[in-house]
């Protein structure tokens, strides 16, 4: 079984070392212990698959590749994944257990759960080569790192402490801050993308060219709901269930399967939103690709609902100027008011129209039409039906003071009667309160 150490909590890289294990196979070295912290068996798992298979071109001195480590996690979110940077070497002059030449060796380092761009990953990718091949050069024939390791190797004992002066050498290393970014291109599920594309550049393209554009290309993918498996310059084969982005040099290119874009490495976009068009298909999610710090998942995939429901207020020059006063409100009235209002018109007309037969509805009604040589009765007072005439004497009248009395009398009522047609009739209750009860 392979050493295992302890990370401190807050480690920026884990350490991974695969290769021939003297008197064993090929398998780890080295290696962090698994779980612990953000990473997980998950990530252990797809790693295996990557140091196992990646190896160097006949025309270089290393393959490199930019691993997925979340590929097949269901609650993977898109920024916040895992990533290895892994680099595979054949050991010259050294032989494994079984006697074979040149073996294979693998390191990886691992981030996970970090804020991952395209600068930051290009140079960590080059100091990792840098310490790589020059503080321990590990490949150097009969003298680097590996040769003295396999002196040691089967003793146990002997060999963790030259495992842990390895590691210490690569302390230092540029390290990211945690995730923060959150999902930035996107392709639709109907798009089928190819399991392959592949990058041509020169033979003789350095190492920092193929990097810068391996970095570019893994920030994109990073930050996408694209299922990728790795970036790779290696001559290992394709893993399944993913696209894999593969570094070519021209004279090794050869017939590639159907349907398998091939870019040359100059044509590769610098902008990042050309470049996720023009290889994956996929398109901006927002128009803003710099970390949203502080946010959780529910408001980030909230934001866009919110912005079609928000409206932005109006300038204070352009403020209607009757903005600020409150609309009138329609007063409503209640039911029970309404019944109160109708009782209190309908008891109003009937004391209105008069309920006595007596007094009141000779006061109201109108005055009757007098027949010549009729008596008027003061208003109010009932008459009797024969009412003698003052006379001066005894005597009965003369017919012609007979007519001229019955003239004046008619004289009289007519102008009684027109004096009640033009006043008013006093009523004899006061108005109704509304919206109160009614007063009896």
């Amino acid at each position: 079984m392979a050493p295992t150490y302890k990370a401190p909590p807050d480690v920026a890289w884990y350490h991974f070392l695969h290769g021939n294990v003297p008197g064993h196979q090929i398998d780890f070295i080295h290696h962090p212990e698994v779980p612990q912290g953000p990473l997980s068996r998950q990530h252990f798992g797809h790693l295996s698959r990557l140091l196992k298979y990646i190896e160097p071109r006949t025309t270089s001195d290393c393959a490199f590749a930019i691993g997925n480590l979340s590929r097949d996690d269901t609650q993977h979110e898109p920024g916040r994944g895992g990533v290895a940077l892994i680099f595979g070497l054949r050991i010259r002059g050294a032989r494994d257990h079984a006697g074979r030449q040149d073996p294979p060796f693998s390191h990886a380092i691992v981030a996970i759960e970090r804020d991952l761009d395209a600068a930051f990953v290009q140079r960590a990718a080059l100091e990792f080569r840098a310490r790589l091949f020059e503080r321990t050069a590990v490949t150097a024939e009969g003298s680097g790192w590996y040769h003295t390791y396999a002196r040691r190797g089967e003793d146990p004992a002997a060999a963790l402490p030259l495992l842990q002066a390895y590691q210490a050498s690569f302390e230092g290393l540029p390290a990211a801050g945690s995730g923060t970014r959150s999902l930035r291109w996107a392709v639709a599920e109907e798009v089928k993308l190819p399991g392959r594309i592949v990058i041509v550049h020169d033979d003789e393209a350095p190492f920092e060219e193929i990097a810068g554009c391996a970095a570019r290309i893994a920030a994109v993918l990073y930050r996408s709901n694209i299922k990728w498996t790795a970036l790779s310059n290696g001559r290992e084969s394709d893993l399944p269930n993913g696209v894999t982005i593969r570094f070519l040099p021209a004279s090794e290119v050869g017939p590639q399967p159907s349907g398998t874009p091939v870019f040359p490495l100059e044509r590769v976009p610098l902008d990042e939103d050309e470049l996720a068009r023009e290889l994956f298909g996929a398109t901006p999610v927002r128009g803003d690709d710099e970390p949203e710090r502080g946010r959780g998942w529910r408001d980030q995939y909230r934001g866009p609902a919110e912005a079609l429901c928000a409206e932005e207020p109006a300038p204070a020059d352009e403020a209607d100027p009757c903005a600020e006063m409150p609309l009138p409100v329609a007063k409503r009235w209640p039911w029970a008011g309404l019944g109160a209002v109708v009782a209190m018109g309908c008891f109003g007309l009937v004391l209105l129209r008069g309920t006595n037969p007596g007094a009141e509805s000779v006061a109201e009604s109108p005055a009757p039409l007098l027949t010549p040589g009729a008596q008027v009765a003061p208003l109010g007072v009932a008459r009797p039906a024969e009412t003698p005439l003052p006379s001066p004497s005894s005597a009965a009248p003369n017919p012609e003071h007979k007519a001229g009395a019955g003239l004046a009398e008619q004289e009289s009522a007519s102008s009684n009667k027109q004096a009640k047609a033009r006043s008013p009739k006093a009523s004899r209750k006061p108005p109704p309160v509304v919206g109160g009860p009614p007063r009896f």
